[in-house]
C-alpha cells in the first residue's frame, strides 16, 4: 500500500499516548507473525500496516481484565437478565420456528438452547458490534513484541499491577498468539465473503455476528443455513445452523445429563457464570 507510515499512537481509556517500540513498529512485528502463521506476505502487510487499524492499548486491557461475564451482587454466579428479555426470547422462538426446528432436527439442539445463547451473545442479533475486529486482533498480537508489552505494563502499572505477575504475562502471550491465528482465519472468512478484512465489525474480543463466533470456530463449524451457497457468520440463519453443529460437536444432547449439557455450553464460553446464565435461560424458555 503506497505511502504507509508506521503510526504508533494509541487512544486509551483516558487521553492519547505515543508509543515507540524499539527497533521496529509493532505493526511490522505482527506482519512477520502473520507470514509465519501462513498468511500470504502481501495480505499480511496490507492487514498489519492498514492505517484504519489504530494502536489501542485499551482493547488489550479490556481483553485481559474485562472479558469474563460477571454476576450480580444478589446472584454472583449468574448474569443479570431483564425478565422482559425472556419474553422476547419466547417471541423469537415463535417467529423463527421453522429454521429452529431444522436446527433441532439436524443437530439435536433445541430452539431453547439456541435462543438462550443468542440472547446473551447479541440480544438476539440486535446488539451493536462497534469494534473493528482486525484492530482487536492486531492489538492483542502486539503483546508478543517485548518492548510494546513493557510499555503497556508501565502505562497501566497503577491501575493493573497484576500486569507484572508471571501468570498475567503468560496469559497475555497466549492471548497474543491466539490473536495471530484468528487474524489468519479472519482473512480467510473475508476472502470467502468477498469482504475487506479490515472493514469487519464485531466485539472487542474479535467475535463475529449474532452468534459471536471467533473466526477459527466459524471457519470450522460454519454452515450455509439459507441455501445461498455461502456460510456467513453475520447471517442469522447461518449462525443458527452453525451453533447447532458446534453444540453437537461438544456434546449437547437434549436427553443428556445436565453436566454434559453444561460442558457443551462451557465450550461456547469457558465461564461458569456464562454457563449458569445460559442454562437458567434454557430452562425458563422451556416453560409454557
Amino acid at each position: 500500500m503506497k505511502g504507509i507510515v508506521c503510526i504508533c499512537a494509541g487512544i486509551l481509556l483516558w487521553g492519547t499516548v505515543s508509543f515507540a517500540s524499539g527497533s521496529e513498529c509493532p505493526r511490522t512485528f505482527v506482519e512477520g507473525l502473520l507470514i509465519a502463521e501462513g498468511l500470504d506476505q502481501s495480505r499480511a502487510k496490507r492487514i498489519s500496516q492498514d492505517l484504519r487499524i489504530d494502536v489501542r492499548p485499551d482493547i488489550v486491557i479490556k481483553n485481559l481484565f474485562h472479558s469474563s461475564p460477571k454476576g450480580t451482587a444478589a446472584r454472583p454466579d449468574v448474569m443479570r437478565v431483564d425478565p422482559r428479555e425472556i419474553e422476547r426470547g419466547r417471541a423469537f422462538i415463535r417467529q423463527h420456528a421453522e429454521i429452529l426446528a431444522r436446527v433441532e432436527e439436524r443437530f439435536g439442539a433445541s430452539p431453547q438452547i439456541i435462543t438462550a445463547i443468542l440472547m446473551i451473545e447479541s440480544r438476539l442479533g440486535t446488539y451493536p458490534m462497534p469494534y473493528n475486529v482486525a484492530t482487536a486482533y492486531v492489538n492483542l498480537a502486539f503483546l508478543l513484541d517485548p518492548e510494546y508489552f513493557r510499555q503497556i505494563q508501565t502505562l497501566y502499572s497503577d491501575a493493573y499491577p497484576q500486569l507484572f505477575e508471571e501468570a498475567t504475562v503468560a496469559r497475555a502471550h497466549r492471548r497474543a498468539r491466539w490473536a495471530v491465528t484468528e487474524l489468519y482465519y479472519l482473512s480467510a472468512i473475508a476472502d470467502h465473503l468477498d469482504m475487506d478484512p479490515v472493514s469487519i465489525s464485531g466485539s472487542f474480543a474479535g467475535a463475529l455476528g449474532p452468534a459471536q463466533f471467533i473466526p477459527s470456530s466459524f471457519w470450522t463449524y460454519g454452515i450455509d443455513g439459507d441455501g445461498d451457497g455461502i456460510a456467513d457468520p453475520f447471517n442469522m440463519a447461518d449462525a443458527k445452523l452453525s451453533m447447532g453443529q458446534y453444540l453437537r460437536k461438544f456434546g449437547w444432547r437434549e436427553n443428556a445429563p445436565v453436566e454434559q449439557k453444561r460442558k457443551a455450553v462451557w465450550y461456547y464460553n469457558r465461564s461458569t457464570v456464562y454457563v449458569n446464565t445460559i442454562m437458567m435461560l434454557y430452562e425458563e424458555l422451556k416453560k409454557p
